[in-house]
C-alpha cells in the first residue's frame, strides 16, 4: 500500500471513530437530561402531609367491606401518608408466549398526583433500564439497552390514558389516598367486595374490589387503556392485580406478593407481572 493510501485510511478511521465518540456523546447527554427529569418528578412527588393521624372515625358510614379494608390496612394512630416509595423485585413479560425476565425496580408513588416506577430488566445477557411515570398531566415511557442505546420511548395520549389506570389500581399501596378525606368516594357491591372512585386527572377512575372476610384485600380490577387486546389496537380492557400476600410496612398493611395483568379476551388472560414488595416508607 502506498503512502497517501496509508495516510487516507487513516483519515477514514480517525473520522469514524470521531463519529462514533460524537454519538455515544449525544447518548450520554440525553440520558443525563431523562434522569435529571426523572428526579424532578421524584420530588415533587414526594409526600407533604401535615401530620393527621388515623381514627377509626375516619371511616364511619362507609360500606362495611370498605370500613373493614381500611382499618385492616391502617393502623389506629398512623400518620396519614401522602407518598410512599416502594422497593420491589419480580419478573415480567412483553407477550403471552415470550419469557419471563427478571426486574429490580424502585417505585414513588402519589394519588392522585403521580408515580415514577424506575427499573432494571434482565434476561439473558439482555439488559433493560429505564422507567414509567405519570406526573402533571404527562406519561413517559422510556427504556435504554444496557443503559447507553434507546429501546424504546412512548409519550402521547395513549400512554397517559394507561398510565391513569395504573396509578390508580396501585393506590392499594397507598391506603390513605383510599379514604374518603383523600377525596375517595365508595359504593357497596356485596359483602366482601365494594367500589371506590378516585378522581385522577379531571376524570373518575373507579376500582372494584374483592376483600378476605379479615378485610385483606385479595383482588382489585378496573377499566384500563391499553394495546394488549386482537391485532395491538389500544382500548378499553379489563385490567386485574391479585394479592397474594400481604405486609405491614410503618402501620399500613399493604400487598407484598401481587400479580396483573389483563383480560384480553373473557377467555384469555394475560398475566404478565408478579413482584414481590420488600420495602416500602410512607412519608
Amino acid at each position: 500500500m502506498m503512502y497517501c493510501d496509508c495516510v487516507m485510511l487513516l483519515y477514514i478511521v480517525a473520522g469514524a471513530g470521531l463519529a462514533a465518540l460524537t454519538a455515544l456523546a449525544y447518548l450520554a447527554i440525553r440520558r443525563l437530561i431523562e434522569e435529571g427529569h426523572q428526579n424532578s418528578i421524584w420530588k415533587s412527588l414526594r409526600g407533604r402531609g401535615d401530620g393527621e393521624v388515623f381514627h377509626p372515625g375516619m371511616v364511619e358510614g362507609l360500606p362495611e367491606p370498605a370500613k373493614r379494608y381500611l382499618l385492616h390496612s391502617i393502623r389506629p394512630g398512623t400518620i396519614l401518608a401522602t407518598s410512599v416509595v416502594i422497593r420491589m423485585s419480580g419478573k415480567m413479560r412483553s407477550k403471552a408466549t415470550a419469557p419471563w425476565a427478571n426486574v429490580i425496580a424502585r417505585e414513588i408513588l402519589s394519588v392522585p398526583l403521580g408515580f415514577l416506577w424506575r427499573a432494571r430488566v434482565r434476561r439473558s445477557m439482555k439488559r433493560f433500564s429505564g422507567a414509567d411515570s405519570y406526573s402533571d398531566g404527562k406519561a413517559r415511557v422510556g427504556f435504554w439497552f444496557w443503559g447507553i442505546f434507546p429501546a424504546m420511548r412512548m409519550e402521547d395520549e395513549d400512554t397517559k390514558r394507561s398510565a391513569i389506570g395504573r396509578l390508580a389500581i396501585e393506590s392499594a399501596w397507598l391506603p390513605a389516598a383510599l379514604l374518603p378525606q383523600a377525596g375517595a368516594k365508595w359504593e357497596p357491591v356485596s359483602s366482601n367486595s365494594a367500589k371506590v372512585t378516585l378522581n385522577i386527572d379531571g376524570a373518575p377512575n373507579t376500582l372494584t374490589l374483592t376483600f378476605n372476610p379479615d378485610g385483606a384485600l385479595r383482588r382489585s380490577s378496573l377499566s384500563r387503556w391499553g394495546a394488549e387486546g386482537e391485532g395491538g389496537k389500544a382500548t378499553w380492557l379489563p385490567y386485574q392485580v391479585d394479592v397474594l400476600e400481604e405486609t405491614e410496612f410503618g402501620g399500613y398493611t399493604i400487598p407484598s406478593f401481587f400479580t396483573a395483568g389483563w383480560w384480553v379476551r373473557p377467555d384469555f388472560f394475560f398475566e404478565f407481572f408478579r413482584a414481590t414488595v420488600n420495602h416500602a416508607e410512607f412519608d
